[in-house]
């Protein structure tokens, strides 16, 4: 939480909270989930409705982390990432156009209203898992943020967070250094994560893209504090060499994992994505295959696949150590006048052999009949603002 940002990401011109809402219940400080005895940790999640993968095996280790077992945490492990006591909590992720100053960041500089109308205070706060210092525009708060039921069936879940005035307000920091006051900004929600998904896939209730911009290729800043990994070589160089030119870097809402608790590979571009890109003359050309070459206007462009996930491997399985942020880059090779003509990345979620995204609440390869879990998220279309020549990003270091 030092004042570290270099070359970190803005999104819009404009200050303000692009979203925030509940992600999931629950399996926040879940005691026991952490014990090397696997049984143990199993029937702690399971008791609290969280996910598990029942017989996991990988073929990178006889021995899976925790982490590909479950999404869920226990209290020691909340404790050292957000500084708070947690039993049986909520995550709430919450988006910022800017990034934040991180020590300004504190649990009272945030307000909870949930949907019957009582208003909380969260337990903790950290930008983590959003670390490294290209990063930090996402902050998630933990503490008692509803129930994991749907609306439809009395689920409590969170409609408004809003940043109030504390003894140390909420800065953001923008371009050329500018510091502005948080207090005031505001998001609104008006479903509950675990909503059953309807017959359109626009309406579904998980985990979405608010915010992408595609810029040329970019290593500065894809570091993080030693205790948490310090250089992680996930960045597109690291996974694609010098084919890496540019990059269209997403931000979502919520975790995104297949599952809601596998991490996401390199190589599932295909699985989750597409650029849109549209030429001089309007016609719109979908980037589908990564690897393929596509021309618009004649000037070629093709995905490389994803970065910013986890480090290179020969291949990947269930136990890939991915980095489960607020942040993806889809990196491209090709010419930057092709670049130039990105437009959107759409997650068509469903159909052709898409998958939907889920959050850390989703039901892992194994859920139990009868527990709700979170739903997918939508089928939705994000504008992709170009910053080709101005990568709009923030360099600041308290000295």
């Amino acid at each position: 939480m030092k004042d570290v940002l270099i070359n970190a990401d803005y999104w819009d011109k404009k200050p303000k909270m692009l979203a925030a809402g509940l992600g999931f219940t629950n399996i926040l400080g879940v005691a026991n989930a952490d014990s090397t005895d696997t049984s143990v940790a199993q029937a702690a999640v399971q008791a609290v409705s969280g996910a598990w993968n029942v017989g996991l095996t990988c073929s990178s280790t006889s021995t899976p982390p925790q982490r590909a077992y479950t999404s869920a945490a226990s209290p020691n492990q909340i404790l050292s990432s957000y500084g708070a006591s947690v039993n049986t909590g909520s995550g709430l992720p919450v988006e910022f156009s800017w990034p934040v100053l991180p020590s300004t960041v504190h649990t009272t500089d945030f307000q909870v209203t949930l949907s019957d109308g009582s208003v909380v205070t969260p337990e903790g706060v950290s930008i983590m898992p959003n670390i490294e210092y290209n990063e930090r525009s996402t902050v998630v708060l933990v503490g008692a943020f509803g129930t994991p039921f749907p609306s439809d069936q009395g689920g409590l879940y969170v409609t408004k967070v809003q940043v109030v005035s504390d003894a140390t307000p909420m800065k953001l920091i923008g371009p050329r250094s500018k510091k502005v006051s948080a207090v005031g900004m505001s998001a609104t929600k008006t479903t509950s994560p675990y909503d059953a998904p309807s017959s359109d896939p626009t309406d579904w209730a998980g985990p979405k893209l608010t915010g992408g911009k595609i810029s040329k290729m970019s290593t500065a800043g894809e570091m993080a504090p030693k205790l948490f990994g310090g250089n992680l070589e996930n960045d597109g160089v690291d996974l694609y060499g010098k084919a890496a030119k540019f990059r269209v870097r997403v931000l979502t809402t919520g975790g995104f994992s297949p599952d809601g608790i596998r991490g996401i590979y390199p190589t599932d571009y295909r699985n989750f994505f597409q650029v849109v890109a549209r030429s001089k003359s309007g016609k719109v050309v979908r980037l589908i295959t990564p690897g393929k070459t596509y021309y618009i206007d004649g000037n070629p462009l093709r995905v490389l696949g994803l970065a910013d996930v986890g480090m290179k491997e020969d291949s990947y399985d269930y136990c890939y150590n991915e980095d489960h942020d607020n942040q993806f880059d889809i990196v491209l090779g090709g010419s930057i006048q092709a670049a130039e003509r990105v437009r959107a990345v759409v997650i068509p979620s469903t159909g052709n052999g898409y998958q939907s995204f889920y959050n850390p609440g989703g039901p892992g390869t194994t859920p139990v009949a009868g527990v709700n879990y979170t739903s997918p998220g939508p089928r939705y279309e994000q504008k992709i603002v170009n910053a080709l020549r101005d990568p709009m990003t923030v360099t600041y270091v308290k000295k």
